[in-house]
């Protein structure tokens, strides 16, 4: 978070900010190494802090890899959590795959530690996917099947929509290095994003006509 532009004061490591700065330290070493290529002394290093840090606010690196996954989906739910899936299922949608898009090009830790998570099996995959996938993967398919019965849906069986969803909304931005080379720009500016978001709402309700402006 930056500083208060009012004052030129650093800001107070209190024991709070301390645990923000391990929390976001351990969602990068997470997403980069894995559970298991991340340690706990890298971690503290990357926050500027101190092992006995680590230790004072998480009993161990499974607490701390478990409140930095939660702290991520937390984030994503911020970003969707005002979205209207019932006003207006079609909109609803359209403004779901944009949500996802504009955070997977800000936040790409998330499917960063999904990928190093979901490759083999282990008590954290069971974890996360009965604490965090489930419900979204639940959500997801009756949405869609909500709209495959408006007529407006490609038709897609809605027990893969979450997968095709996840997918196309996020690839590119896991992939940033690869695809900032094959498209000579950057795939996070704001016009890559609306491309991305069109295609994508194109591709998956190709009879929505979105509502024009005045």
């Amino acid at each position: 978070m930056p500083l208060d532009e009012s004052t030129s004061a650093p800001r107070r490591r209190d024991r709070d900010n301390i645990r923000d700065l391990l929390l976001e330290a351990a969602i990068t070493e997470f997403a980069q190494r894995g559970f298991d290529g991340a340690s706990t002394t890298s971690i503290a290093r990357r926050a500027d802090a101190h092992q006995p840090q680590i230790n004072y606010h998480f009993s161990n690196k499974s607490e701390l890899w478990q409140a930095a996954v939660d702290q991520v989906f937390s984030e994503l739910d911020e970003v969707i959590a005002t979205t209207d899936f019932l006003g207006d299922p079609e909109a609803g949608f359209a403004a779901l795959i944009r949500g996802l898009v504009e955070f997977a090009a800000a936040r790409p830790e998330l499917h960063q530690i999904m990928v190093q998570e979901a490759t083999a099996a282990s008590d954290r995959l069971n974890w996360i996917t009965d604490t965090h996938i489930r419900p979204r993967y639940e959500q997801l398919s009756t949405l869609w099947a909500a709209l495959q019965q408006r007529g407006v849906a490609a038709p897609i069986d809605p027990k893969l929509i979450y997968y095709v969803v996840i997918g196309t909304t996020s690839l590119m931005y896991i992939n940033r290095a690869e695809a900032r080379i094959l498209l000579s720009e950057n795939p996070a500016n704001e016009a890559i994003i609306d491309k991305h978001v069109a295609g994508i709402v194109a591709m998956l309700l190709p009879h929505y006509k979105p509502a024009t402006r005045p």
